[in-house]
C-alpha cells in the first residue's frame, strides 16, 4: 500500500470519528433538554400542590382586602396605588409580576408584558406555570418597585421606571411606614448609590433576585410611572415632566464640589457585552482621538459614583456619545447644554425628546447601520468625523 493511500485512510477515519462525536454531542444535548424539561414539569407540579393554582382574576372593588388610593402628580396624571392586605407577589423578573390574593390575581396591580404592552391579566404566567419558587414570609408592609426585566440592570429604566415609583408612593404616604422596599435588583453600584441619596435604610432594601415569591401582611404596588396609555414604546418617547422634576429635586445637589470636565464623550466600554456587539461605533478610536484634540474627556460612567455622574452632567457644556442608557443623565443638565448623539438611522427620538424637555441644544450624527439585521436602536455605525466636527 502506498503511503498516500494510508494518509487517505487516516483522513476518512478522522472524518468518521469527528462525525460520530458530533452525533453523540447532539444526542447528549437532546436528552439533557428532555431531562431538564421533565424536572421542570415535576417542580411545577410540586409547587402547584404546595401553593395551589391561581384560578381567577379579580378587580380591586371585589374584595375588601384591597384598597386603592390615587396619587396625583403633574397636572393630569392620577396614578393608582394598590394596597393588598395579606397579599402575595410572584415575579419571573422579566415579563410578569403577579399580585395575588388567595387563588386570585389582582387586576391592575399585576402586569404581564407582551410586545411592549400590558396584556390581559389572564395572560400572566402564573395561570400556566403557577408560582414555582419557595414562598418567603415578610412581616410588615412591602412596597414593590418591580417593573419588568429592563429595571434589573439598565440605568435608563432604573432612573425613569423604578425610582419614580417612590415618588408616586411618597406623594400620599410616608416612607417610614414601609418595612421592605422590593427592588428589581441591587447588584449594580448605581442602584444602592442612588437609593442612598433618598436615605432609605439599607436593611429595608430587598431584591427580586432573592425574593421572587413573597407573602406579606400588607403589599403596596403602584402603576407604571410613564406607561399611562399602555404603550411602552410610545410612552418612553414622552416622559412625564413630573418625573424629570422629581429626579432633579432628589438628586441634583448644587453645592460646589471638585471640578468636572466641561466636554464629555460617553465611552460605552462598560456596556453589557451583548449590547456592545449589537450597538457600537466601529471607528471609535478615531472618534476618541478627534475629540481628545478638542479637549474632550473620555468618560466611562461606571467608573464614577452616582453622585459624581449627576454633578458631571450638571456642569458639562458639551456631551457626545453613542445612543445608550448613559444619556438618562441629561435630566441633570443645565438648560442650553449641547448634546450630540451618535446613532443609527433607526434609533428613534427618545434622547432627542428628553433633550427638548430639558431645554438642551440637541443634534445628532445619524449613520447607516453596518448590520442589516439590526433594527431600532441597535446597529454598528461608522461616524463621519467631518459631520461630527460641523456639529461641534
Amino acid at each position: 500500500m502506498r503511503s498516500s493511500d494510508c494518509f487517505g485512510c487516516f483522513g476518512y477515519v478522522s472524518i468518521f470519528i469527528s462525525f460520530q462525536k458530533k452525533i453523540v454531542d447532539i444526542l447528549i444535548l437532546y436528552f439533557k433538554k428532555k431531562l431538564q424539561n421533565f424536572f421542570k414539569k415535576v417542580a411545577y407540579w410540586l409547587f402547584f400542590l404546595l401553593h395551589g393554582k391561581v384560578r381567577n382574576v379579580i378587580k380591586f372593588k371585589q374584595r375588601k382586602e384591597i384598597e386603592v388610593k390615587n396619587s396625583k402628580l403633574g397636572k393630569k396624571i392620577n396614578y393608582k396605588v394598590y394596597i393588598v392586605e395579606s397579599g402575595r407577589l410572584y415575579t419571573d423578573r422579566i415579563h410578569d409580576t403577579a399580585v395575588l390574593l388567595g387563588d386570585s390575581l389582582v387586576d391592575g396591580a399585576s402586569f404581564q408584558l407582551r410586545n411592549n404592552i400590558n396584556a390581559h391579566s389572564k395572560k400572566n404566567i402564573v395561570f400556566t406555570k403557577g408560582t414555582p419558587r419557595p414562598k418567603k414570609k415578610l412581616n410588615g408592609t412591602v412596597l414593590s418597585l418591580l417593573t419588568g426585566g429592563a429595571g434589573n440592570n439598565n440605568y435608563w429604566h432604573w432612573l425613569f421606571d423604578v425610582l419614580p415609583r417612590l415618588g408616586i408612593y411618597n406623594k400620599i404616604f410616608n416612607f417610614n411606614e414601609i418595612d421592605f422596599f422590593l427592588f428589581p435588583d441591587l447588584k449594580k453600584k448605581f442602584q444602592n448609590q442612588s437609593i442612598d441619596c433618598l436615605n432609605l435604610p439599607f436593611h429595608k432594601r430587598i431584591s427580586s433576585e432573592k425574593y421572587r415569591h413573597i407573602e406579606t401582611d400588607r403589599l403596596i404596588v403602584t402603576e407604571h410611572p410613564y406607561v399611562v396609555k399602555n404603550d411602552a414604546t410610545g410612552s418612553i418617547q414622552n416622559l412625564p415632566t413630573w418625573i424629570l422634576l422629581w429626579l432633579r429635586k432628589n438628586f441634583l445637589n448644587k453645592n460646589k464640589t471638585k471640578k468636572t470636565p466641561k466636554k464629555i464623550y460617553i465611552d460605552r466600554k462598560d456596556a453589557v457585552s451583548g449590547h456592545k456587539h449589537m450597538r457600537s461605533v466601529l471607528n471609535e478610536s478615531e472618534v476618541k482621538d478627534f475629540l481628545l484634540k478638542k479637549n474632550f474627556s473620555i468618560i466611562s460612567l461606571s467608573d464614577y459614583h452616582f453622585k459624581e455622574q449627576v454633578k458631571m452632567f450638571y456642569n458639562a457644556k458639551i456631551i457626545v456619545g453613542l445612543h445608550g442608557a448613559g444619556f438618562a443623565n441629561l435630566v441633570f443638565c443645565k438648560p442650553k447644554t449641547k448634546v450630540i448623539e451618535l446613532k443609527s438611522l433607526s434609533a428613534g427620538k427618545v434622547i432627542e425628546n428628553l433633550s427638548k424637555k430639558m431645554n438642551l441644544k440637541y443634534s445628532s450624527v445619524a449613520s447607516k447601520s453596518q448590520n442589516k439585521s439590526f433594527k431600532y436602536q441597535q446597529g454598528n455605525i461608522i461616524v463621519s468625523l467631518d459631520r461630527l466636527g460641523k456639529k461641534l
